[in-house]
Formats: C-alpha cells, sequence, structure tokens
C-alpha cells in the first residue's frame, strides 16, 4: 500500500512531521495526526478492487 496525500503541501508537512517523530520532538500520538490531516482516504471504488484483488490471489 503506497502513501497517498491530499498535496503536495500536505506531502511536505507530513514529511516534516516524520522527522520529527524521529528525534522525539513529537509523540507517535501526535504522528497519528499528522497521518490523518495529511492523508487522503481511499475511496470505496479502490478499496473495494484492493478487496477483491486480495480474495482472488
Amino acid at each position: 500500500m503506497t502513501k497517498e496525500f491530499k498535496t503536495d503541501a500536505f506531502e511536505s508537512i507530513h514529511s516534516s512531521a516524520e522527522a520529527l517523530l524521529k528525534i522525539g520532538a513529537i509523540d507517535q500520538a501526535t504522528m497519528r495526526e499528522f497521518d490523518e490531516a495529511c492523508m487522503a482516504e481511499a475511496s470505496a471504488e479502490n478499496s473495494d478492487q484492493e478487496d477483491s484483488s486480495e480474495l482472488n490471489s
């Protein structure tokens, strides 16, 4: 599964947050908030296609 961001700006923000997490400046709970804010939600159609392909494997 690849990460999909809402915009390029959110991708940059998320990248900075990952760096802050790595050095201990933010905690995992804060990182999850960045994940929710920055990551694009998978559409229902994409989720259905992924589920179907997993079942066919």
